[in-house]
């Protein structure tokens, strides 16, 4: 009796199912878009589709009216607002279209062409940021003494004639007191001379005492000479040179002046106040690091592809990028490639002058670098914080009309510096966005972002 409960209810549950796939079939030839509105809502219920292949043939053309990248489409296309896609502030994300206000466009975003640029061959190495040792300078005390006052501190950044340091130096007083000596003595032998030029014109006296006067007067300018160079080793100029005599009152006479020889960052400091200093000591190393190297160790393979290039004069433009900054790049040029080869790693060194304008690098950091080699024929390339990255697929921001820009996928293909190579996607001279575009990504219209207007 229980069996045949059982048998009756499955056979109500199987008449059921097949009704219903009957009726699913029946409402599918009728709509052939039925199956796609909740995919594809502007495939309205209310679409006249005629026959069954009219009406394919309408889902056709009306799935497409909603594709992206279709601005013929998107025109038409209309939401469940009943008024164009592109007009409507709650759907255009959807299709992937966003208004950006003139506000928001001038403060935070950037827009530019898709560009024509000469194809390049990519070679990439490894390398370290170092110093550009042109730039680095080391500050020595010009005479001994003590150290009165440190007036700049490791890590500071100075000009050109700042004040590092002053140093009580009995070595300076007594290049300073040989000066007053020696122009005392000057001013002493030019008025005697003076006075037996006169005498020796009037023929009061002799030849003899004329020509030992101009003697000893041509004796203390040299010396005096002598002395004023002494002064200038130490650093002095000519208005400090002048004001030797005030000093023997204010207690500056035997003060040396540290000054800063270029303008820099101090990056290492071995001076503080009562330290003795002696003139071969470094006291502060003073670097402009907004101009850095960064040495690469090339392999013999990558040597002949970058010779023929550098020996005719040619410009190597190179990308510099460091795992603290993944997200910049820093420009530099190739103005290097060794002579000799490591006989143990068989890789020659090659250096990249690189700009650090934000002082983001340092000397130490490892580093990744792209050169870029001359090569035949040009590509489409757009700058590559223009293209963004989503599930996999990538795409751009091209300009649509007034202050509307559509979401374009594109086909990317190798990195050529700051630039990417777009294979498939936008063509030469349309406008894009090409920094900010990561707000158009944000969290809030990524959410809405997507094919058709389904809510």
């Amino acid at each position: 009796m229980n069996n045949k409960r059982v048998l009756g209810f499955i056979i109500v549950i199987a008449a059921f199912a097949a009704g219903m796939a009957i009726r699913e079939i029946s409402r599918s030839s009728a709509n052939p878009c039925a199956g796609c509105q909740d995919a594809d809502p502007c495939c309205g219920s209310d679409t006249d589709h005629g026959s069954d292949l009219e009406g394919q043939d309408a889902h056709d053309d009306c799935a497409a009216s909603c594709s992206e990248g279709q601005p013929e489409n998107l025109e038409a296309a209309t939401c469940e607002h009943q008024i164009r896609i592109i007009d409507c502030d709650n759907c255009r994300y959807e299709a992937g279209v966003v208004k950006i206000t003139d506000s928001l466009s001038n403060a935070l975003i950037q827009t530019g062409l898709v560009e024509d640029i000469e194809r390049k061959t990519v070679l990439k190495f490894t390398g370290q940021v170092q110093l550009d040792r042109t730039r680095t300078v080391d500050v020595v005390s010009t005479g001994s003494g003590r150290v009165e006052q440190v007036s700049k501190l490791l890590g500071e950044r100075v000009d050109k004639g700042d004040v590092l340091a002053v140093i009580h130096s009995a070595d300076l007083g007594q290049v300073k007191a040989d000066y007053l000596e020696v122009q005392a003595n000057l001013d002493l032998t030019q008025a005697t001379f003076n006075r037996e030029k006169e005498l020796y014109e009037e023929k009061i006296t002799s030849q003899a005492d004329y020509l030992k006067a101009l003697n000893e007067m041509k004796a203390a300018q040299a010396s005096y000479a002598a002395a004023d160079r002494r002064l200038r080793l130490f650093g002095l100029g000519t208005e400090q040179i002048a004001g030797i005599k005030d000093e023997k009152e204010n207690g500056e006479f035997a003060s040396l002046i540290l000054r800063a020889p270029q303008a820099g960052t101090i990056i290492a400091q071995d001076i503080s106040v009562g330290k003795m200093v002696e003139t071969r000591e470094s006291l502060f190393t003073i670097t402009d690091l907004s101009n850095l190297w960064v040495w690469c160790d090339i392999y013999e393979k990558d040597l002949a592809t970058l010779h023929e290039p550098f020996e005719q004069g040619q410009s190597l433009n190179a990308v510099v990028q460091v795992n603290a900054f993944a997200g910049s790049m820093f420009e530099g040029v190739v103005d290097l490639v060794g002579n000799l080869m490591d006989e143990n790693t068989r890789t020659v060194k090659i250096r990249v002058q690189v700009k650090n304008p934000e002082n983001k690098l340092r000397p130490g950091m490892f580093a990744e670098v792209a050169v870029m080699i001359p090569g035949q024929g040009h590509i489409t390339a757009v700058p590559r914080n223009a293209v963004m990255s989503d599930a996999g697929n990538f795409f751009v921001f091209r300009h649509l009309k007034d202050d509307l820009w559509i979401r374009n996928d594109v086909i990317p293909g190798q990195n050529q510096g700051g630039f990417v190579e777009i294979l498939k996607g936008v063509s030469k001279a349309d406008r894009i966005i090409t920094g900010g575009a990561f707000m158009l990504k944000s969290e809030v219209l990524k959410e809405k972002m997507g094919a058709g207007c389904a809510h």
